[in-house]
């Protein structure tokens, strides 16, 4: 799917910021488009914007007005047949080419800003639409590409980190039920202990099997009641790791308590654990809060029960131990784009309180891990990717064996996941070396290794861009709008000059429409265009629609604990770093350079992920009219 846009064919450029207001600013009209200015195209004509204009323009170089429509097609993910009003065998005239494109900005701002975007995901967006005319004989054929650039008002990290995205809308509407109800998402993985794996989920709100589009306006559809599956299996190996659960959440955007959740659900795993087998049914309960506390910044609490069962076997399948405790959970989270460095910074805190069945005694584990991640730009969508994570844990009591702590590579990622993932939920199994395998490393006793009583770690990640494996998200073209000084504004100037300048006193316009003083509008404006700048800036800037990377990896970690030496590692490796539209794949190899390896120094590694219809679903072309 190539984004570019060609200048012989570019016969429409239009710029809006659609805003979906409704909760941040809690009036009545939720969506409002900011524009650049209005002019007049003909004396006595109606005023057509200046989105229109530059179509008009184009279109009368290629002297297209006055002909026959041939085809009139949409571009976008889904777009089906989107109706406008111009259809084959009628008269091409600036009129018409107004209304179908306002009606198609109808279309996509129904579909991601009032629809499924903002009740399902809290996005808005920046949207324009590109048009091509193709002259045939005495007919015109007309293509118009809407390419809509979202961004996250809940998860922020989804903003600033070198995510897999797409350009192009998608047009809920038009998306099978099945598949729009439940949100199919697939991944594979690697890794030397776990061996390759596939996993595959599915979530669905339950309060909105009948709307799964979310069109309506109904105060209730702020509730979620999220029903999630999810399972992966190795497939040369028995291990397996499976959850199930139920969330019910309420979103409050706008607010200083911003959601208020709760779950329950099930988790089971076989997976590797130091020199054994370890197996786990779990289940659990909780709820948590989530505050915004400040622009880009937001904090949740999580707290819960959970009763687990679990069992350790030796490498030839006998029976070591098994145990049975009730735990109480807690996790602090903090996400937040920091001024003045920017980028993505993650911290989180997590405490257990364990009680053995029988009297085996409690335990106790409090540990922490904070993230950083930021593309620093060199050139226009060039940029180095940095990545720093550290993290540290201590045990008190009698833990079991599984609930010590052991190194080795992660099954998530700690930037990465959504807030509400299992993976982020549950407390670290130990410290990140991605030398060895799931759970591999820890320190040495008679016949084996056994957990540390605490552990320290620090992750780094360097990417290194490659322009020639690359594609900006937003092409650096010039069009025909011209600056103060008589230059040529080019895409990116524009869509930043809407953010910057344009928004905020066209907002502020039109929230004092709506009955706020011109003192509470202004302030109110300022607030929500604050708010979404550094994520319009990095999308606009620097977001690529593909990238390959050369991948550099450092780890330092330490295991100590149970009056045994403690255990230090270093380790450094390579790999490369691919994101195509929206899959992304990251492969590697560590290689342990100073520490116990216990028998094999290196580790190979690789992860991708993909959603089944959202993202990974080809740009479709369909005709919209005949």
């Amino acid at each position: 799917m190539r984004f570019q846009l060609q200048p012989r064919h570019r016969a429409g450029l239009w710029l809006a910021l659609g805003l979906t207001l409704r909760c941040c600013a809690q009036i009545a009209a939720p969506v409002t488009s900011l524009e650049v200015g209005d002019v007049t195209d003909n004396p006595g004509a109606r005023p057509f914007p200046l989105r229109e204009k530059v179509a008009h323009g184009r279109a009368r170089k290629m002297k297209v007005f006055a002909l026959r429509v041939g085809t009139v097609m949409v571009e976008g993910r889904w777009a089906g047949a989107v109706k406008l009003p111009l259809v084959t065998g009628e008269v091409l005239t600036p009129e018409k080419l107004s209304a179908a494109m306002e009606a198609l900005e109808a279309a996509v701002t129904a579909d991601t800003l009032r629809g499924y975007g903002l009740r399902s995901q809290g996005e808005i967006g920046v949207l324009y639409i590109d048009v091509d005319f193709a002259t045939n004989a005495r007919t015109v054929d007309v293509t118009f590409r809407p390419y809509y650039v979202h961004f996250s008002l809940v998860k922020m990290g989804d903003n600033v980190l070198p995510v897999p995205r797409s350009a192009f809308p998608t047009f809920y509407n038009n998306v099978p039920r099945p598949l729009l109800a439940l949100n199919p998402s697939a991944s594979v993985s690697y890794d030397r202990a776990f061996g390759t794996a596939l996993g595959a989920a599915v979530e669905t709100d339950l309060l909105n099997l009948s709307d799964p589009a979310r069109h309506s306006a109904a105060p209730e559809l702020d509730r979620h009641l999220d029903l999630s599956l999810q399972g992966a299996k190795a497939l040369e190996e028995i291990y397996h790791r499976e959850t199930a659960g139920l969330r019910y959440h309420v979103r409050q955007d706008g607010r200083a308590l911003q959601e208020i959740n709760f779950r329950a659900g099930y988790a089971g795993a076989g997976e590797p654990l130091g020199r054994f087998d370890h197996t786990r049914q779990a289940g659990f309960g909780g709820g948590g809060l989530m505050w915004h506390l400040a622009h880009n910044t937001r904090v949740g609490l999580d707290t819960g029960y959970r009763y687990n069962t679990d069992e350790l076997k030796g490498p030839s399948g006998p029976l070591i131990a098994r145990s049975s405790a009730h735990e109480q959970f807690n996790r602090l989270l903090l996400d937040t784009i920091p001024r003045p460095l920017y980028g993505f910074l993650r911290a989180a805190v997590w405490e257990d309180n364990g009680w053995l069945n029988g009297s085996a005694g409690a335990y106790q584990r409090l540990a922490g891990r904070i993230g950083y991640a930021k593309e620093i730009p060199l050139t226009d969508n060039q940029s180095i990717g940095l990545e720093l994570v550290a993290g540290a844990g201590k045990v008190w009591g009698n833990a079991p064996a599984q609930s010590r702590f052991f190194g080795g590579n992660s099954p998530g990622q700690f930037l990465y996941d959504s807030p509400a993932s299992t993976t982020l939920l549950n407390m670290p199994v130990g410290p990140i070396l991605r030398s060895f395998g799931e759970g591999q490393a820890g320190l040495s006793v008679p016949g084996g290794r056994r957990g540390g009583d605490s552990f320290w770690h620090v992750n780094l990640n360097l990417t290194l861009p490659i322009p020639y494996f690359s594609r900006a998200l937003i092409p650096n073209e010039l069009t025909d709008l011209e600056d103060e000084n008589g230059n040529p504004t080019s895409l990116k100037q524009l869509l930043r000059r809407q953010i910057d300048v344009t928004g905020p006193s066209m907002l502020a316009a039109t929230l004092t429409q709506q009955g706020l003083s011109d003192a509470e509008a202004a302030a109110k404006a300022e607030s929500i265009l604050e708010e979404i700048k550094p994520a319009t800036h990095y999308i606009i800037n620097d977001a690529n629609l593909y990238s390959v990377k050369p991948l550099l990896m450092f780890d330092a970690a330490g295991l100590s604990g149970g009056g045994l030496a403690g255990q230090t590692w270093l380790t450094a490796g390579g790999g490369l770093q691919l994101t195509i539209v929206t899959a992304k794949l990251e492969v590697g190899y560590m290689h342990t350079l100073s520490g116990p390896t216990f028998g094999q120094r290196g580790n190979f590694f690789s992860g991708s992920s993909s959603k089944i219809f959202f993202d990974s679903v080809a740009a479709s072309r369909q005709n919209a009219a005949k």
